[in-house]
């Protein structure tokens, strides 16, 4: 029995000593009596100015920009921050908002462990979704933007993209199987909830709907190759259109009391204005202190350079997929969806070389891939290669 429970729930205590290490790597050996990064300051400002105002953020940052101050939304999180603090505090009383912030950076981030594993299962296997879990966390890139004691926003623009896919990939597999049913209905208005919570979490936040609407956009083109049938195509890829438009629509009806309906153009033409960050044809300067060392453009030669090893690696995983593919026609789904996702990358990182750590995630799942297969190879669960 015992032997069966371990079969069954490995991955959940995988994933749970994964987070616990991910959190004591990133806290481990802080000892001052501040935050790590100067950038830090100005999301310490505004959660203490929730803190400070019963859990409002006032409008307007007197700090920033003088005489006259400059306008602030906020953002998710600032406010995920600030009203963690606050329901911590109800236990710990006598801890301070910088000390809960040397440990909020680190959870937040090794807390990418739970969708990794679920899109690394949904796209090939288990093992794939543990080490895809694995190699995210302990990624040296993602590991410095989201060190204890730096309440930078990175932990959480690398966590909601992440949380986002998941739940796409759970609507879609369902969709899959079962058409669209009102179970479909639910999952597709989770996900624009999450998309909306995305939104909220980055400016970039774009690139999420390009990818979701591209991986459909590549699946109907691979379904229109096969059956040379227009009609038929359309019949059997409708079901995907309602739920993107479902997706949207929640997202767009969430946002918009806040950003209007330019949220919508901004989505649709958000990669060809993306040339605007390094341009600054905005408010001057555009970027914190510690990220504006990496506002220079990059190519694919300092992308490789980034990325080490293991951009190599995920060209071999995609590899293998096509020719499993080519082989038997497995695996076309993971193909299309790690495509787009590792080729998206490419255009953010040329306009600036900071984004390169968008290619953690991807990489991080074509390396798991590669790996379960290897292993599936070495203990018999595969025959052969194209398996």
């Amino acid at each position: 029995m015992r032997i069966n429970a371990i079969k069954n729930y490995w991955p959940v205590i995988a994933i749970f000593l994964i987070i616990l290490l991910g959190v004591s790597v990133r806290v481990m050996d802080y000892k001052w009596p501040y935050l790590r990064n100067i950038d830090s300051y100005n999301f310490y400002s505004e959660m203490e100015n929730i803190v400070q105002n019963n859990g409002k953020l006032s409008t307007t940052d007197e700090l920033k920009l003088a005489p006259y101050g400059s306008g602030r939304g906020g953002n998710i999180f600032v406010y995920l921050g600030s009203y963690s603090y606050m329901f911590f505090r109800i236990f710990a009383p006598t801890v301070q908002l910088w000390q809960f912030l040397i440990w909020f950076p680190a959870v937040l981030a090794s807390l990418m462990a739970i969708p990794m594993y679920f899109i690394g299962k949904i796209l090939y296997d288990r093992k794939a979704g543990v080490l895809a879990a694995f190699f995210i966390i302990f990624d040296i890139p993602v590991i410095t933007r989201t060190l204890g004691g730096d309440p930078d926003n990175d932990a959480i623009v690398l966590l909601m993209p992440l949380i986002l896919l998941t739940a796409f990939l759970i609507t879609y597999k369902h969709i899959q199987s079962h058409g669209f049913n009102k179970k479909a209905g639910i999952y597709s208005a989770i996900t624009g909830t999450f998309f909306a919570a995305w939104i909220f979490s980055w400016g970039g936040f774009w690139y999420m709907a390009w990818l979701m609407v591209g991986f459909i956009a590549l699946v109907t083109i691979t379904k229109l190759i096969s059956y040379r049938n227009v009609k038929k195509t359309f019949h059997e890829m409708r079901k995907y259109f309602i739920s993107l438009l479902v997706i949207f629509s929640v997202a767009f009806l969430i946002v918009m009391p806040q950003f209007g309906p330019v949220i919508i153009s901004a989505t649709i033409t958000g990669p060809f204005q993306f040339g605007d960050i390094k341009a600054e044809t905005g408010e001057f300067p555009n970027v914190y202190v510690s990220v504006a060392e990496l506002q220079a453009p990059s190519g694919p030669q300092e992308i490789i350079q980034r990325t080490g090893p293991s951009f190599f690696v995920m060209i071999l995983s995609l590899g293998y997929l096509f020719y499993s593919f080519a082989k038997k026609r497995h695996h076309s789904d993971t193909i299309i969806l790690l495509a787009i996702w590792f080729v998206g990358p490419f255009i953010a990182t040329i306009v600036a070389v900071r984004f390169s750590i968008l290619f953690s995630a991807p990489i991080a799942v074509g390396s798991a891939i590669l790996f379960s297969k290897i292993t599936r190879l070495i203990t018999g669960e595969d025959a052969k290669f194209e398996d």
